[in-house]
């Protein structure tokens, strides 16, 4: 079937030779790769107890919260998660002062962070003796297999050598079981992390639920199982088998009475629930989702719309007014020398007559401005039908108009200490509620929907299990000086994070369309846009100008609907 010769042999022997040289620089990249991530766990355990010496010192032994600061500057400074922040300063607390030899190969490059993590992980309620005892088997283990099973051996080698501590070590774990939905690009991730027995006893019946349907069912095999696990959710006890043949043994037993119609929250601007436009919609407690998804929902659950406005980041933030106000010099500025005419294509038009022209784009956010009532599905305007892709430029990402804020500091610093630093959003009368120091349902609701998330940088702790943090404190003493009770003085902070500012460990400012200016103590300036609107192009031509009145979402109604969401 196939022919070689001779030249072709051996051009593939000279290949092999030299991709077996760029494979051994390949292993040597990677444990430099190795070493410098040791490095940089250690160094962020290392200001870890920086940090936590000073602390403890500070507040006369409490060592409640200490040590908090620097994870939150690790995480700002490397623009990781607060997560990924805390298993750095954990690694390498650890590595200083439990694991030696963990802590040695790591630096020589011989282990990945991976695998030191898996290790500090899975001996973490060990005995210093037991742990003494065990760590050079675990590290010669290590260089020999992947993460995973790592981990399976760590615990093998911890049940042989201290049975108690093994179950200690269970039983600890079993007691942070959890159950979490996230994000995956269109889709969701459900995870449930169980005790042993309890996800074997889940998986059984996962299956055995996506076994109710006959062989001739057009699914593939996790596609059943994805049904059968939300089947089970809804209290069903057999999945309708889509074969369509009048025969099929399995119709009668799914025959079953309809799901209960979800409650869903869709944030949307104005002109697309006109059915006007087409833009993204965003879908509380996932993220952004397109308009086709949104008119679905919105037709097949009970929803809530959230009504955005469309604002020019740089108008909102007063960069333009104040280059619109500054005077004339009195001269005209010379016109440009016209461009020399293209050459004729031989059809008789210019080359650039069919590309239309394009005004300068700069980035725009939504400001949210009413919250809706509780609607049925149905009674949605159908969205205009598109064909093909948007034309004119891409949409502006979050990247460009965090850039375009920093540069706005850079050139104004009074800029960062927020455009109403009283707190009382420009108002010259305090609206219904502001005056109490918690907000109504209404307002959190606003917050946590514009906020989307906790919005301290790189934290992703959902806006429903936040707390309404006032940018401005609220004056307990004197609440008409300031620090109003509004949605332009709040923003959602996790109980973590929320501790850190009350400290003074680092400072806040609320700007124009609920972008909030973090500064920390080490002069770490980070900007956060609002993580539940959009972030687009917004042309000059259409820019609003917003006058600083009084204006309904600063003064919002009061909703008797019972769904307070803690504060």
């Amino acid at each position: 079937m196939f022919e070689f010769r001779g030249g072709v042999e051996e051009l593939a022997v000279g290949d092999v030779a030299r991709d077996a040289l760029r494979f051994v620089e390949l292993s040597g990249l990677a444990r430099i790769e190795n070493a410098h991530a040791a490095r940089k766990v250690l160094l962020a355990g290392e200001l870890t107890l920086s940090a936590l010496e000073r602390d403890v010192a500070l507040r006369g032994g409490d060592i409640r919260d200490c040590g908090n600061e620097a994870i939150a500057e690790v995480s700002t400074r490397l623009g990781c998660s607060h997560t990924m922040a805390s298993h750095f300063c954990d690694l390498g607390v650890d590595l200083r002062l439990r694991l030696p030899l963990t802590c040695a190969a790591f630096l020589a490059g011989d282990l990945d962070y991976a695998r030191a993590w898996r290790i500090h992980r899975e001996t973490a309620g060990l005995s210093p003796e037991t742990l003494a005892l065990l760590e050079d088997d675990i590290v010669r283990s290590a260089l020999q297999l992947a993460p995973a099973a790592l981990g399976r051996e760590i615990r093998e080698l911890i049940v042989r050598a201290s049975p108690d501590e093994a179950a200690s070590d269970r039983e600890v774990a079993e007691a942070e079981c959890r159950v979490r939905v996230r994000p995956v690009g269109p889709l969701s991730e459900f995870t449930a992390i169980l005790t042993a027995e309890q996800g074997q006893a889940a998986w059984q019946l996962v299956c055995e639920m996506a076994d109710t349907v006959c062989r001739q069912d057009r699914r593939g095999r996790q596609i059943l199982l994805v049904d059968a696990f939300v089947a089970l959710l809804h209290g069903e006890s057999a999945l309708p088998c889509t074969c369509e043949k009048s025969d099929c043994p399995k119709v009668a037993a799914a025959s079953m009475p309809s799901r209960r119609k979800p409650l869903v929250q869709i944030t949307v601007d104005v002109a697309t629930l006109l059915g006007l436009t087409a833009s993204p919609a965003y879908l509380d407690g996932h993220g952004p989702i397109d308009p086709a998804l949104a008119q679905m929902l919105a037709e097949d659950a009970t929803w809530r719309a959230m009504l955005t406005e469309m604002v020019d980041l740089a108008t909102e933030l007063g960069v333009v007014a104040a280059q619109r106000d500054k005077p004339p010099t009195g001269t005209e500025p010379e016109p440009e020398p016209e461009p020399e005419p293209e050459p004729d294509a031989g059809n008789g038009s210019r080359a650039d007559d069919s590309t239309p022209h394009q005004p300068p784009r700069r980035p725009g956010l939504h400001v949210f401005r009413a919250r809706g009532s509780r609607r049925r599905g149905g009674g949605v305007p159908r969205r205009p039908a598109r064909s093909g892709p948007r034309s004119g430029p891409p949409p502006c990402g979050v990247g460009r108009t965090i850039a375009e804020i920093g540069r706005a500091l850079d050139a104004d610093r009074v800029m960062g200490r927020g455009r109403r630093p009283d707190g009382r959003g420009g108002l010259a009368t305090p609206p219904d509620g502001a005056l109490q120091y918690r907000p109504d349902a209404a307002t959190a609701a606003m917050v946590r929907t514009r906020d989307g998330h906790c919005r301290f940088p790189g934290c992703s702790v959902p806006a429903a299990r936040c707390q309404l943090d006032h940018v401005v404190p609220f004056s307990h003493r004197n609440p008409r000086a300031g620090g109003w009770t509004i949605v332009s003085n709040l923003q959602c902070l996790c109980q973590f994070h929320h501790n850190l500012k009350t400290m003074g460990r680092v400072d806040a400012s609320m700007l124009g369309a609920g972008v909030v200016v973090w500064t920390s103590r080490y002069g770490t300036t980070t900007v956060t846009p609002p993580g539940g609107m959009f972030v687009q192009d917004s042309a000059p031509a259409l820019v609003p100008r917003l006058p600083c009145r009084r204006s309904r979402h600063d003064s919002p109604a009061t909703y008797s609907d019972g769904e307070s969401p803690p504060f």
